[in-house]
């Protein structure tokens, strides 16, 4: 069951499941989770901001970045907000994202996500991208649903507790 997280909380277990992220994706792998930095959160709402730079080999036919690799960021960003809060590891449900601008090449990004509900069985967050000082102008947002519940994929340790 999700509970409400102190901000220092939710901080914490951001940093610690990023940290794993980054010692143990391969880097042959292009996983954004391997790549975020956090750049703030809120426990009492349940949001992060996460930066990501943007790499050449993900671009489209257009020179910009392939809507599929946006979407794996968005979710990406929403599971891990969804997972560290409701200690669990949260697969995707359902998720809908929507496209207002190009996502530019060799750009950071930042992702602020946002939690409406977390419950025992699933959890729904929000998504908003936009290049780094411009919040304003939105580039993509999304919406996601996850479910919540516990299960044994890391045998019963979650990576945000692995250092504990």
């Amino acid at each position: 069951m999700a509970y409400q997280l102190t901000t220092e909380e939710l901080r914490r277990r951001a940093e610690a499941f990023l940290g794993y992220r980054a010692e143990e994706t391969p880097e042959a792998v292009p996983d954004p989770s391997a790549d975020l930095t956090l750049l703030d959160c809120d426990g009492p709402t349940g949001s992060l901001t996460l930066r990501y730079d943007t790499k050449p080999w993900m671009a489209n036919i257009w020179g910009v970045v392939h809507g599929g690799v946006v979407a794996t960021l968005v979710d990406t960003c929403m599971g891990i907000t969804c997972g560290i809060q409701c200690d669990a590891i949260t697969p995707t449900v359902s998720m809908t994202v929507n496209y207002a601008r190009p996502v530019p090449l060799d750009a950071e990004i930042v992702v602020r996500t946002r939690t409406i509900r977390c419950g025992a069985t699933s959890g729904q967050l929000s998504a908003e991208v936009y290049a780094a000082g411009q919040p304003d102008r939105l580039l993509v947002t999304a919406s996601g649903a996850y479910c919540t519940k516990k299960n044994d994929l890391f045998g019963g340790k979650t990576p945000w507790d692995a250092g504990e």
